[in-house]
């Protein structure tokens, strides 16, 4: 017996030896960081948009903040699906990180199912939300209401005659549109679009009745007579568009939407990795000139602690998913 109790006391001690060993040389690499080689930061969309502008301020905020190389590399392709998998199969070092964007994070493991090889909800280590920025709703200026209630009505009135579209399937603006037909109780074709680009001009064109828009492209045809605004979401009014009345205003509830781009790291990259990056980017969304640009494209700056960013998440996954379910929602 006390031959087996040694050898035991002999087995825990080579097991504690060898984890304190892994923890070392997990520190070790964490002190080392960012300093060994570049970080490249992935953005999983189309050249042009937001994530071009914040993926560029980003990366040279970063830089200077930390004394090293940072750099942006955009992976566009099924709808950010593909830079998320490059990153969750590189090592978990802290050299490459992914600038995430709503869908991914909580609807596309729904939408795409056995297409994607990983789950973002357990495979992405959240570090802050980088920017957010509110949605509206819009009504072409080829129809006639004016008004939240009036656009109700109307769509009421001519069932299977409306077209809503998107920039693609899954974006918050097509999963806002679908959740508010159906609390509103009318019917409504969605039209995906390939980027933000193509969904404006069919705005323009008049093949669209009505839409949820992100800020830039919803001011734009607003002021070229293409479009009418009729609410936006959050809580109280946007100072961007302050005549504009809130989805509580006219008559929804909970509707606190916003579309975020987050910044993750694959799970199981060191967190006082994760701290250090979170502290600098905190730093840096307080100084205008680093956040200028970000508001000069459109969006709001806006930074959490990755918890925060976690319960986030979490909570609009739980809610959109339920609507991809509820309204159907497949990737074509």
């Amino acid at each position: 017996m006390e031959g087996r109790l040694t050898m035991n006391k002999k087995v825990l001690a080579g097991a504690s030896l060898a984890l304190g060993v892994v923890i070392a040389a997990s520190g070790a690499l964490a002190q080392g960081w960012p300093k060994a080689k570049p970080v490249r930061i992935l953005t999983g969309y189309p050249p042009g948009g937001p994530t071009e502008v914040i993926g560029h301020v980003l990366a040279e905020h970063l830089s200077r903040e930390l004394g090293a190389t940072f750099y942006m590399e955009g992976k566009p392709g099924a709808a950010g699906n593909l830079a998320g998998e490059l990153m969750v199969n590189s090592p978990r070092d802290g050299y490459t990180l992914n600038i995430a964007g709503l869908g991914i994070l909580t609807v596309n493991k729904e939408l795409y199912g056995d297409k994607m090889s990983y789950d973002p909800a357990t495979a992405f280590a959240p570090i802050t939300i980088l920017v957010r920025l509110p949605v509206l709703v819009e009504a072409s200026a080829k129809i006639p209401p004016k008004t939240f209630a009036e656009f109700v009505a109307y769509a009421k009135a001519n069932p299977g005659k409306l077209n809503h579209g998107s920039p693609g399937i899954g974006t918050l603006p097509h999963l806002a549109a679908e959740l508010m037909a159906q609390r509103m109780g009318f019917k409504s074709e969605h039209i995906a679009y390939r980027g933000t680009g193509p969904f404006s001009q069919g705005m323009m064109q008049g093949e669209l009745q009505w839409a949820f828009d992100v800020p830039q492209t919803a001011m734009s045809l607003s002021k070229n007579g293409h479009a009418k605004l009729l609410a936006v979401s959050g809580k109280s009014r946007n100072k961007h568009f302050p005549d504009v009345p809130t989805l509580e205003e006219v008559g929804m509830s909970d509707t606190d939407w916003t579309v975020y781009f987050a910044l993750v790291g694959p799970t199981g990259m060191p967190k006082d990795i994760i701290a250090k990056l979170n502290a600098a980017i905190v730093k840096g969304w307080k100084d205008p000139a680093v956040t200028q640009r970000l508001v000069n494209a459109g969006v709001d700056p806006y930074t959490t602690s990755p918890e925060e960013m976690a319960k986030i998440v979490a909570s609009d996954r739980a809610m959109w998913s339920k609507v991809v379910r509820d309204r159907g929602i497949k990737v074509e």
